[in-house]
């Protein structure tokens, strides 16, 4: 019986001491250019990237061009697109081949703390700017008291 009451918890426990967690329906990351902010020979691309990725929180968004550029990308909720956060930047087009972008993912859900284990993820905006999105949905506006 105690054989049995041991195996049964280390059962229950093991999935739950796990860094993260496998989810079915996983949201995909994706990119826009949006026209109407481009100025001169910069484009203005938008990321969109999960707010949840294989059961961790987004923790940073990186972009980088070797031996130029390293910099932290700030993010926010998605306007129109639930369960994304959105980063934008500019950049000179041809340097979209050597254009690199990150995103990690940790166990902090508020983004502060000690991070116990992650997912990084290196993005290619090329792949992201094809890659299907869901429709965007307009919230509606609150209620005017």
């Amino acid at each position: 019986m105690r054989t049995f009451l041991i195996f049964f918890f280390l059962t229950l426990a093991l999935p739950v001491l796990a860094c993260g967690e496998d989810e079915k329906g996983q949201k995909e990351p994706f990119a826009k250019i949006e026209e109407e902010l481009n100025f001169e020979n910069f484009t203005y691309y938008e990321l969109f990237l999960p707010e949840k990725y294989k059961g961790f929180y987004l923790s940073s968004v990186r972009l980088m061009v070797p031996n130029s550029v390293n910099v932290s990308l700030d993010f926010s909720e998605a306007f129109g697109y639930k369960g994304y956060y959105s980063a934008g930047f500019q950049i000179n087009s041809e340097l979209l081949d050597v254009l690199e972008l990150y995103s990690s993912y940790s166990t902090t859900e508020d983004r502060k703390g000690i991070v116990l284990c992650g997912e990084t993820l290196q993005l290619e905006l090329k792949k992201l700017l094809v890659a299907k999105h869901p429709e965007m949905v307009i919230p509606q506006p609150p209620p005017v008291p």
